[in-house]
């Protein structure tokens, strides 16, 4: 019995002794206050800090272009397009986008301007984009992107039965053809445009003439969203998906006038 109490106790003493051994190593071990490991110096002196703007190595996502209610947004650069020499910068800072001839997409905010929009798509089409992708918010059954034409990237000739299409300062719509004929005015709705008279007369318009142009603007004194909602309403009339080029006009036509600017010289 007392051989087994002294077993016991060696056992125990030895436990403690290879316990306290292993507490001194990990003391030996613990790195100093304040000091800072190797590579945790190697990741802060190689690794950039992120920025809101910077995009990722290799990226092929285009620049942020955009119109709010102040006026366009290029790549982080604002102009005032209607404010002295502020379409000159809105040019400048449009010049440094790499377009290289393809679509530019661009956002659409709430409340921006038709003029600042029409000059931000006018620039971008005299640096060489073909098309704009325009997203913006829009009627439920409307679309809210649409791919129009600069103006000045307009090619070939289109058909002088072409349609014109409108929203007018009172909030009415307008259709005619680029010839000029006389226009069917849609009327005001409940809360602006009656689409849905506007876009019954689109399609018959459209069903007319065989033609892969139309045309389309608002009045200068009203927001974007009007622009864009007969824009739209030209693409949702179109049953036949012949609408190839949808131009936006740089200029506000008269309804029932001919829009000489795009008519064969």
């Amino acid at each position: 019995m007392n051989g087994s109490a002294g077993t016991a106790r060696i056992a125990s003493s030895n436990v403690w002794a290879v316990s306290a051994l292993l507490v001194l190593v990990a003391c030996g071990d613990e790195p100093k206050a304040g000091a800072t490991s190797a590579s945790a110096q190697t990741a802060t002196a190689t690794t950039p800090a992120p920025t809101a703007s910077a995009a990722p190595a290799g990226s092929a996502k285009f620049p942020q272009v955009l119109v709010d209610d102040q006026g366009p947004v290029v790549h982080g650069q604002r102009s005032f397009p209607d404010k002295e020499g502020g379409l000159a910068k809105l040019k400048k800072d449009v010049a440094e986008l790499p377009i290289d001839g393809k679509e530019v997409p661009i956002t659409i905010e709430k409340k921006a301007k038709l003029k600042d929009v029409v000059a931000l798509v006018d620039a971008l089409g005299e640096k060489g984009a073909p098309t704009v992708r325009i997203t913006a918010d829009s009627r439920g059954d409307l679309p809210k992107e649409i791919v129009v034409v600069p103006q000045a990237k307009m090619v070939g000739t289109p058909p002088p039965c072409s349609v014109v299409a409108i929203i007018t300062k009172t909030f009415e719509s307008d259709v005619w053809t680029i010839q000029g004929t006389t226009a069917k005015k849609g009327p005001k709705g409940f809360a602006g445009p009656d689409m849905t008279l506007a876009g019954e007369t689109l399609q018959k318009e459209l069903k007319k003439c065989d033609s892969k142009y139309a045309f389309f603007s608002a009045d200068d004194t009203l927001t974007w969203d009007y622009a864009h909602m007969i824009g739209g309403a030209i693409r949702a009339a179109d049953a036949d998906k012949k609408i190839e080029h949808l131009v936006l006009l740089s200029e506000v036509p008269v309804p029932g006038r001919a829009v000489k600017e795009v008519l064969p010289k």
